[in-house]
């Protein structure tokens, strides 16, 4: 193999290992998180795996939903680390994840599609991501209020023993022009107790008392085990 056929293959293996920064790489993987969730159930049915999962655990609504990359090389800043801009797209992915799986009988079920579009999101970046390091994705529901859900997501390495970026994502629950309180939506889901109102109730107090979309040590300390969606 001559010198330029050395060089196909090393620009081929490189543009491969960037594959999501590729044309409409976004989308696929997207959809790829969203399609089995809300659009499969209909064609092998809506009892699916999740919501008996869900069903059988009290603290279901906390469940987490994670995934697992690495940084590819057009992922990265003139620092050689993971851009700032670039984490958004993997909040997209894990948040949409997240929610699908969380409010997946609302999706099945409900008389019109609903949807959930995000009012606002806070990220505070702690530890860099190298070129081709890997980390791990994982959002769960933090609280809620009569009209807002509140979601925090992490980037960890090494594990999850690392944490490098924590985010904070303000979203409303829509039926239309219709908002839905999420209390109705959890409580339409078979989601909502009085002891997880008692956690979101006390969630919501370290939010907006005493840590807050720009101070996120607590949040950072916040250590709650719920199952994996």
């Amino acid at each position: 193999m001559g010198y330029m056929g050395s060089l196909k293959w090393i620009v081929a293996l490189y543009l491969l290992s960037s594959y999501k920064s590729l044309p409409g790489a976004y989308f696929v993987r997207f959809y790829a998180i969203i399609i089995p969730n809300i659009i499969f159930p209909y064609f092998s049915g809506l009892k699916t795996k999740n919501l008996k999962k869900l069903a059988s655990n009290k603290h279901g609504c906390f469940g987490t939903f994670t995934i697992a990359t690495y940084t590819s090389p057009f992922e990265c800043d003139f620092y050689l680390h993971k851009s700032n801009s670039t984490y958004f797209e993997e909040l997209d992915i894990c948040r949409s994840g997240l929610m699908t799986r969380v409010f997946q009988k609302l999706f099945l079920k409900s008389k019109r599609w609903p949807y959930i579009p995000v009012a606002n999101v806070f990220t505070n970046f702690l530890k860099e991501i190298k070129p081709f390091e890997r980390y791990d994705v994982s959002s769960r529901i933090l609280c809620w209020d009569e009209k807002w859900i509140y979601v925090m997501s992490r980037f960890t390495k090494n594990k999850g023993k690392t944490l490098c970026s924590l985010s904070l994502t303000k979203y409303v629950l829509k039926d239309g022009r219709k908002t839905i309180p999420p209390k109705e939506a959890l409580e339409f889901c078979d989601l909502y107790n009085e002891e997880v109102a008692q956690i979101s109730a006390n969630n919501l107090k370290l939010l907006t008392e005493d840590s807050g979309f720009h101070e996120t040590r607590q949040l950072e300390a916040l250590d709650e085990l719920y199952l994996q969606l």
